[in-house]
């Protein structure tokens, strides 16, 4: 009878015993940089399904075109550090007290900004539960804004 081969103990012994060895590992390491370059957006993907939001891109076309408002979400501290020019600041903590009810005038959309884009799908619900329309969400946030590479005020 015939017992199990020995394992290969060398490179060239597990070539010869494995030749699509290569190019599974090959596949694998690719398929973890894959995962690991789209895992951080999967995230605000699933948050923005459904919801009007806009790229980076698209928010600063928007703001060169129409006029659209940005509204930054974002703390004190961290919209020193640089932001949109032109926008708006109001801290999330402070956007009950600021925007009540829609002003029947307004004719501009409101694009609401924050570091991830999460707070700013908790301020779209408040808003439009609050009557607002033209509202829009920057998907990824600032951290996709800086990205994009697209300009910063300070």
């Amino acid at each position: 009878m015939l017992g199990p081969a020995p394992a290969p103990t060398t490179l060239e012994g597990w070539l010869k015993a494995y030749p699509h060895l290569p190019g599974i590992l090959l596949a694998a390491i690719c398929l973890l940089i894959l995962l690991l370059v789209v895992l951080p957006r999967i995230a605000s993907w699933r948050r923005g399904k459904g919801r009007p939001v806009l790229g980076p891109v698209q928010v600063d076309e928007l703001i060169m075109g129409s006029g659209a408002l940005v509204v930054d979400l974002r703390s004190a501290e961290t919209f020193r550090t640089g932001h949109i020019r032109g926008c708006l600041h109001v801290p999330f903590g402070e956007l009950s007290q600021r925007f009540t009810t829609p002003d029947p005038k307004a004719s501009r959309a409101l694009i609401l900004v924050d570091e991830t884009d999460e707070i700013s799908h908790q301020a779209f619900d408040l808003l439009t539960r609050r009557g607002f329309t033209w509202l829009y969400v920057m998907q990824g946030g600032m951290k996709a804004w800086r990205r994009a590479n697209r300009p910063l005020a300070k």
